[in-house]
């Protein structure tokens, strides 16, 4: 992949704090923010009563609030939209980011009454489009912080033996 590349109004700054701010931007409006209070609401309720505490959340879990909310506008179904976001991603590549899956952040029941209330009437597309991939892919290079490479190369794969050919 590619460096991330911010809306004009955030190259001023250093690619951390442009990407900080592009996160809340994003996830702060429309559908995103309801997947995003959703998620955060339950895991304020498995703290105890009176203890007030303060949360900074993954970027991943942003870019799952974001990628939701693409599908839920999209109309696609929450199967397609694991799917599309299992094509984008690199876990191997992602700082942090041990356990934490589309499934336990994004609520299945809240993933389908948004694209109900989004597209109503209308049946929900089965099968992610290359347009869907190509939006979850942008966001995921400016949402998700990725190791950085350092130029190594990776070890050539040694080529198949074809098949000798029944051609004379």
């Amino acid at each position: 992949m590619t460096e991330p590349i911010f809306p004009e109004s955030l190259r001023q700054y250093p690619e951390e704090f442009a990407r900080e701010i592009y996160i809340y931007r994003a996830v702060g409006r429309g559908p995103a923010r309801v997947f995003y209070k959703e998620f955060e609401d339950r895991q304020r309720a498995r703290e105890e009563p009176g203890v007030e505490v303060a949360y900074r959340f993954h970027d991943l879990v942003m870019y799952f609030a974001q990628a939701a909310a693409q599908g839920a506008i999209g109309n696609f179904t929450f199967a397609a939209i694991l799917w599309a976001i299992k094509r984008v991603r690199q876990p191997k590549q992602e700082v942090a980011s041990k356990g934490i899956r589309f499934g336990a952040v994004i609520s299945r029941k809240t993933y389908d009454r948004i694209r109900r209330e989004k597209n109503p009437g209308k049946r929900s597309r089965q099968i992610p489009t290359p347009e869907l991939e190509e939006k979850l892919e942008k966001e995921y290079r400016l949402m998700v912080s990725l190791k950085k490479t350092t130029g190594k190369r990776l070890p050539k794969r040694k080529a198949r033996k074809s098949k000798p050919s029944s051609r004379p």
